[in-house]
């Protein structure tokens, strides 16, 4: 079903104008943004296949990033950006995506990757409602004794990515917010799905 979905599209037929207006803008997010060239794609690191299920139910949901409906949009010179993919289909089709999605959330937060010089999690991210289903996970990398679970002490962090997944009818969003070097505000995930979602259901 979601091959399916890919398949619709790539060719094009779901490329509509309503779609590409409701991508996130620099306005949207503060005067600091500004469009970047680079989206990311964190759902394709190995390290969500270290769980079977977590890997199964992420390649899947990685496949909204074949769409042509997606933006980047970066914070001034820190590197700190976020990055949107839209995608539509029939109520079936989101359906099984939506699947996917709620899988991801329940198998992918507990990973935990440990070397002598570093330390990688996969854990839930809180998202409460928006949309009309909405599943996040977060994504950490820093040093070996990092306390990385805890985003208001973030000291040692390396990487952060936040992915969140709201289904606004038969449309999804994918939103992934990351930063590096400690210029990451946990905070900015949340308020820019809300201004994401208000866009989209404007746009429907």
């Amino acid at each position: 079903m979601i091959t399916n979905l890919l398949a619709t599209v790539l060719a094009g037929s779901l490329l509509t104008a309503p779609l590409k207006t409701a991508l996130l803008t620099p306005d949207d997010l503060g005067a600091e943004f500004v469009r970047g060239d680079h989206r990311t794609d964190i759902l394709r690191n190995s390290v969500f296949g270290r769980d079977r299920k977590c890997g199964a139910a992420v390649g899947k949901v990685s496949t909204v990033y074949r769409t042509k409906v997606a933006t980047a949009l970066k914070y001034g010179e820190r590197w700190e950006g976020v990055t949107e993919y839209i995608v539509s289909g029939t109520a079936r089709e989101i359906s099984a995506l939506e699947r996917a999605a709620r899988a991801m959330a329940r198998h992918c937060r507990t990973i935990t990757v440990k070397t002598d010089t570093s330390r990688e999690i996969v854990r839930a991210l809180p998202t409460g409602r928006l949309g009309d289903g909405t599943y996040g996970i977060k994504y950490r990398v820093g040093l070996s004794g990092s306390r990385l679970e805890n985003d208001a002490r973030m000291r040692g962090m390396m990487v952060a990515v936040d992915v969140v997944f709201v289904r606004v009818k038969n449309t999804v969003i994918v939103l992934e917010h990351d930063g590096n070097v400690e210029e990451f505000d946990p905070a900015l995930t949340r308020s820019a799905t809300r201004a994401a979602v208000s866009r989209l259901r404007q746009a429907l």
